[in-house]
């Protein structure tokens, strides 16, 4: 049977692991919190949605003890453990010549670094808009809709991409193959850049922040210096569009009463992915002589906050 491996399997990956599970697949979740993995191999994978809480028996392996040799590999984890991962997986023999690794994590820059351990050719990209939450080891809490975009990570399109997409849609995540798929992941990456970093300066909920009169003037300049890179980068994004995205969160019934992902890293004493979102355009500003002011004094402001960590 087509074996599927979800590296890195907190709220997002057990979202899809689980639900490409149910689906009919054979999936291993595979994590290093050895509490979440046992809880899971106990008790199976618990999940609470709107209207039913069930349990799932699925397979959970710490990376270090992972023996199977898989067809796809969904890479989840943070994007600074990421190749950490694929490379504690390559060092398993986990990954053979036909094995596809989809890349579903937030942040820019993954293709460059996970084609370090295997050709672009084997790399698939996608951006997902489903939500998810952890409620505790083993535990999920699954609500809303969501979509999925992907794409080979150089462009190109062949067969394996049409199965994953057949996978993930069989799962009901509402998948479908881009033709620009770094145009979305941009996208995205400019919504994360923008309230991630600026609610967790602030300590504010995405609602609390777009109360603020001037909060449309804080954001224009750094929104257009994104956008500035992404274009020397041949990615043409809409300055208005993407505003009028980073807008319509903030209402409560939209993702207003949350605080990001980045605030909730902070606060729970973990790292946060700043290097791979505004820190990753610095970068790239740098290597296109670009000046990214606001970018760069984010990323230092939030490694500033880590220093308590």
């Amino acid at each position: 049977m087509y074996k599927i491996g979800v590296a890195g399997s907190g709220a997002m990956g057990g979202r899809i692991g689980l639900s490409i599970k149910e689906a009919g697949y054979d999936v291993t979740l595979i994590d290093n919190w050895e509490e979440h993995v046992n809880y899971i191999n106990i008790n199976g994978a618990e999940v609470q949605t709107e209207s039913k809480k069930y349990s799932i028996k699925i397979p959970a392996v710490l990376t270090e003890n992972v023996s199977d040799k898989f067809d796809l590999i969904i890479i989840l984890t943070k994007a600074m453990t990421s190749e950490m991962m694929l490379q504690q997986l390559q060092d398993k023999n986990c990954i053979s010549e036909d094995t596809a690794i989809l890349s579903m994590m937030n942040g820019l820059g993954h293709e460059e670094r996970l084609s370090k351990y295997v050709p672009l050719s084997q790399i698939y990209l996608a951006v997902t808009m489903w939500t998810a939450g952890l409620r505790g080891p083993g535990q999920w809490l699954l609500e809303g809709k969501g979509s999925i975009d992907l794409q080979r990570a150089d462009g190109k399109k062949d067969k394996c991409t049409e199965f994953i997409l057949n996978i993930l849609n069989e799962a009901g995540l509402n998948a479908r193959i881009s033709n620009d798929v770094f145009k979305s992941i941009w996208s995205k990456a400019t919504l994360n850049s923008v309230l991630n970093p600026l609610c967790t300066i602030l300590d504010k909920t995405i609602y609390e922040f777009g109360t603020y009169i001037e909060a449309k003037n804080m954001i224009i300049p750094l929104v257009k210096e994104i956008v500035t890179v992404a274009k020397a980068k041949n990615i043409f994004l809409d300055s208005e569009e993407l505003l009028d995205k980073i807008e319509s969160a903030y209402p409560k019934e939209a993702q207003g009463l949350h605080y990001p992902s980045m605030h909730q890293d902070l606060n729970n004493g973990r790292l946060t992915e700043i290097d791979y979102l505004n820190g990753q355009i610095t970068a790239y500003g740098k290597k296109l002589n670009i000046p990214t002011p606001l970018n760069t004094m984010i990323t230092h402001l939030i490694h500033q906050l880590e220093m308590k960590i």
